[in-house]
């Protein structure tokens, strides 16, 4: 068992897939935004793993009915949006996951909802300022972490009251091959 929450975001395989559902991961998520994107192949993908909730990505600025008929399709109803998503969206019947950015002001947001904060500094390079603010979200709102962190850094993380962490897939080296040392070593720091 994690000591945290997991959401595994932007799986684009089935090696990644596997690897995350062993790790019994809360959450896969499929980016959805991207090019040429595969709805049949995630949901072959969706059909090898069991376990995890799959969540669709989008930005957010994507048509409402687009957004519906693709869900519809994979039968998701969990959806992680960007920073400038449409407001109809967070007013849907869909758990939403918000995307907020840590490095801008957030004073617009809202008490007892579900935020993936994303930042583009690592953890490590946080503001005292910036770990405070995180605080004050977690303590009113369910704030998943999104930004680069290492094994060293989960008991530090854990501290700030968050919901959960995300971690990402990533290219394969070759179909069925990858590494995942990196990770490997994050979620050994998370084993209770």
């Amino acid at each position: 068992m994690l000591k945290t929450k997991i959401i595994a975001a932007d799986l684009q395989n089935l090696t990644d897939a596997r690897y995350f559902a062993a790790w019994l991961v809360d959450y896969i998520s499929y980016n959805l935004t991207l090019p040429n994107v595969d709805l049949t192949q995630i949901k072959e993908i969706m059909d090898w793993v069991e376990g995890p909730i799959s969540i669709a990505q989008y930005s957010g600025l994507e048509d409402w009915n687009d957004i519906n008929e693709q869900l519809m399709a994979l039968s998701i109803d969990h959806l992680i949006i960007g920073p400038f998503a449409n407001k109809n969206l967070n007013d849907s019947d869909w758990q939403i996951f918000q995307t907020i950015l840590l490095d801008e002001t957030l004073d617009k947001v809202e008490s007892n909802r579900t935020y993936i904060a994303k930042s583009i500094l690592p953890f490590k390079e946080f503001t005292q300022a910036q770990i405070d603010h995180l605080k004050k979200l977690c303590t009113a709102n369910k704030i998943y972490l999104d930004c680069g962190f290492g094994a060293n850094d989960i008991d530090s993380i854990l501290k700030l009251g968050i919901e959960g962490l995300v971690l990402r897939g990533g290219q394969e080296e070759k179909v069925g091959v990858k590494s995942y040392e990196d990770l490997d070593e994050i979620f050994e720091a998370l084993e209770e």
